[in-house]
């Protein structure tokens, strides 16, 4: 049976199989959890192959059914041959029987379920449909809508379904889409973020992505990663293996890799600490407020020194976060001792209140060329061989953002820019980096050690 805890729905009965979700699985059971009363929720689970996603779209199906009697749920698919094969197998190797009361096996099929508690004549059905003819659908009504292998549907296919979403027995409407990363509508609505997020939200809807990892999957043989790594070519790895939706295309960090540049080693031996901060605003859908902070090695350090090791970052937004950053960086300041922060000259402001606290703050370059200079200080330390900067394996936002940073398209003859859109966090980055260049000669303080110890958060 399924694990039904992120929607309120009975566990399995002695003797039934049990699903344990993986970290990613919840992550995608808790938003939809999260979806207002009378609202949508838009969920793209996506990325590396052997992630769990069907294992996923297969045990929501059952629980959605469970949680809201009476409702309809789709499970598709671009071609039924794959769905029989697949999710559909997956579903009914998890579906227990005393919850059957009804089956269509010829087409359409669908299976209908009840649990003794319910209501007389109560039941939900769960459907199963290819998309390879969907104009059919318009008569539908559905409470949620799963899709396996997004990256196969067209996009009107999606759009539709969108429509059918308005079942009276599920309040809150539910879309999962489940894709590796092929380009196409999943890509621009859960991975590039291009849908209008601030009509939804007023229309009580969301949207969430949640990346789909290996790393995530206890399930799959112990060195598959590496297996495939040593077996594919290069583009097939960072798309099917990391998970990297549009890698190359536009990318601001063209050499940024998620394994080359992650410190797993031992922390070595600092020279200085530093940071950079930038501040976002008070309300849920404002800027992020986010910081990051480093140490710079010294000469004792086995790696050499002036080696940039990112150990922390905040990311967040909404009432409080003033007071959240502020409590992350007394954290940090525990465990390290002094660090020296750079923040936007423009929010002078913020920089004055953090120097009121006692954190010293330096404004950062500024000007019409300070992003591109910004960026280019980064990008020496990424394209070096080898690098001589790193994140540390605790910063799981981090490389998401590098990942994701790209560039506007503009005229020909213009400069460039960055796509101001959730680059906060390395916003925040590309102002430490102005005191990465500051003070190289020097090694005045030289830490072996943390004061309390240096685990990230």
């Amino acid at each position: 049976m399924t694990s039904t805890n992120a929607l309120n729905v009975d566990g399995p009965a002695d003797g039934e199989p049990r699903f344990v979700p993986t970290e990613r699985q919840l992550a995608v059971y808790e938003a939809l959890r999260q979806t207002p009363a009378d609202g949508i929720s838009l969920v793209g689970y996506g990325g590396a192959m052997g992630g769990g996603k069907t294992r996923a779209i297969a045990e929501l199906a059952i629980d959605t059914a469970l949680a809201f009697p009476g409702t309809n749920v789709l499970v598709a698919r671009q071609h039924y041959s794959n769905l029989q094969t697949t999710t559909m197998r997956q579903l009914f190797d998890s579906l227990p029987a005393r919850l059957i009361v009804d089956r269509q096996r010829s087409s359409p099929p669908w299976v209908a379920l009840r649990d003794a508690a319910w209501p007389s004549g109560v039941r939900s059905t769960i459907h199963f449909r290819h998309l390879t003819e969907w104009t059919g659908l318009g008569s539908e009504q559905y409470g949620a809508v799963f899709i396996d292998e997004a990256g196969e549907v067209a996009e009107d296919a999606a759009r539709m379904l969108l429509t059918r979403l308005r079942h009276p027995a599920q309040p809150q409407r539910w879309f999962v889409a489940a894709s590796n990363p092929w380009p196409g509508w999943f890509e621009r609505w859960f991975a590039r973020r291009e849908l209008d997020e601030d009509a939804l939200a007023a229309a009580n809807g969301r949207i969430v992505y949640v990346p789909a990892r290996i790393a995530d999957n206890p399930h799959l043989p112990p060195q598959y990663a590496a297996q495939q790594r040593a077996l594919q070519p290069g583009e097939w790895v960072s798309r099917f293996i990391e998970g990297r939706f549009d890698a190359f295309e536009g990318l601001v960090y063209r050499h940024f890799d998620a394994q080359r540049h992650r410190w797993d080693a031992p922390l070595p031996p600092f020279a200085r600490y530093i940071g950079g901060l930038d501040f976002g605003g008070q309300a849920p859908r404002d800027h992020y407020t986010a910081g990051v902070v480093a140490g710079l090695t010294s000469r004792q350090a086995p790696c050499g020194p002036n080696i940039l090791v990112r150990m922390g970052e905040f990311e967040d937004r909404g009432p409080g976060v003033t007071e959240r950053l502020e409590q992350w960086q007394r954290e940090w300041r525990r465990k390290l001792g002094p660090i020296q922060w750079c923040a936007d000259r423009s929010q002078s402001a913020w920089i004055d209140h953090q120097r009121r606290l006692g954190q010293p703050v330096r404004p950062s370059k500024g000007g019409p060329d300070s992003v591109n200079w910004g960026v280019s200080l980064v990008q020496q330390r990424l394209n070096g061989d080898p690098p001589s900067a790193y994140y540390s394996p605790s910063m799981t936002s981090f490389p998401e953002r590098m990942l994701d940073y790209h560039w506007e398209q503009t005229a020909e003859g213009q400069t460039p820019r960055p796509v101001k859109r959730n680059d906060d966090l390395l916003d925040a980055d590309r102002y430490m980096h102005e005191l990465a260049i500051e003070g190289r000669s020097s090694s005045r303080l030289i830490i072996t050690t943390p004061r309390r110890g240096h685990a990230a958060r």
